[in-house]
């Protein structure tokens, strides 16, 4: 290997290291303040008394959530020439699912599911494309759904701050996909950055993306089955919540519940534990919903997502096994072959 590529190896090593150590610095932090600040007996007693039969509710509505967004995933995925029948789509959205849940933080779903696109003969660059914009889709659907709820939300948050705090992340969520979009339609920006490999990258995407959306019916079957997922994720949430016996009302989960979505997502943890734990205690509290109760509802939403994920291992795990079995056979036929 050249010195300048094992040169860019190293610092690409050495970047994703340091983002590994961050995200973990961040969770570790996030859950140490959380732990120092509520009652763990009392979530311990909530965990104890949880009603597994809600749980169980929860988790299938999860597994919904997970086909629905497979679904979404391959109507981007036809309309940028990338064929993709329905059970792969699932199966690798659940294999991505698992391995970003277990694999070091450097390594995210949507990057093993590039991976495994590209393993099954697809280019990387529509295949990422295809992974961004079912992403961006799931987004916008999340953005405008908190959006249309605000005047719902703002009728438990009464502090003006956090008020002004939610409408700011909105709004910038909202300026950002925007801009990604209007990058396309600039195309002597998108020349002048070209030397810039992020805003290369962006500028192809973004290119990509305009030509899938302007296929007005996929791209509205899309935002449609994102505003679903989001509907059912905050079902989730509520059946965990009569799980744990608690006083939240379907109308205050669905006012609340998005934004804690929301900031969930965002990549500063791992899968988003502390974060969205953290979220969900300040957010649930405008609903009178005690911190103990907050954070154990959280942490039975993430474990819940797990479970679902746990199946992507089982299909991770025969999809191996096929792998080596074709390659032992291949070797095999390889080896008679020779002797004839």
């Amino acid at each position: 290997m050249p010195p300048e590529q094992i040169t860019a190896s190293s610092k690409y090593s050495v970047k994703r290291l340091m983002m590994i150590a961050a995200k973990l610095a961040v969770t570790g932090v996030l859950i140490w303040y959380l732990l120092s600040k509520v009652d763990l007996a009392k979530s311990g007693e909530h965990l104890a008394s949880f009603d597994v039969g809600w749980g169980l509710l929860a988790v299938l509505a999860l597994a919904s959530i997970f086909l629905i967004a497979s679904v979404r995933w391959r109507i981007y995925a036809r309309a940028l020439k990338i064929p993709l029948g329905k059970g792969i789509a699932f199966r690798i959205y659940l294999i991505s699912q698992f391995l970003g849940q277990v694999l070091p933080a450097g390594i995210g779903n949507d990057a093993v599911r590039v991976w495994l696109l590209a393993r099954h003969g697809n280019a990387v660059g529509p295949s990422a494309s295809s992974v961004v914009l079912e992403r961006l889709t799931g987004l916008i659907g999340n953005i405008v759904l908190i959006a249309a709820l605000l005047p719902l939300t703002f009728t438990y948050i009464d502090d003006t701050s956090i008020r002004l705090v939610v409408i700011l992340v909105v709004a910038i969520c909202a300026a950002g996909i925007f801009a990604l979009f209007g990058i396309s339609f600039l195309p002597h920006l998108m020349t002048k950055w070209r030397s810039v490999a992020m805003i290369s990258r962006l500028a192809d995407i973004a290119s990509e993306a305009r030509r899938a959306s302007f296929m007005l019916k996929p791209a509205a079957t899309a935002f449609l089955l994102s505003l679903s997922m989001h509907l059912t994720a905050v079902l989730a949430a509520y059946l965990i919540a009569l799980g744990l016996d608690l006083e939240l009302s379907a109308e205050a989960c669905l006012a609340l519940m998005p934004i804690v979505l929301l900031l969930g997502t965002l990549p500063i943890s791992l899968a988003g534990w502390g974060v969205r734990e953290g979220a969900a205690v300040t957010a649930l509290s405008y609903a009178g919903v005690a911190s103990s109760e907050a954070l154990t509802l959280s942490i039975l939403f993430g474990l819940s997502l797990l479970t679902v994920s746990l199946f992507g291992a089982i299909f991770w795990l025969f999809q191996r096994r096929s792998t080596v079995l074709t390659r032992v056979n291949e070797k095999k036929s390889g080896n008679e072959a020779a002797l004839q």
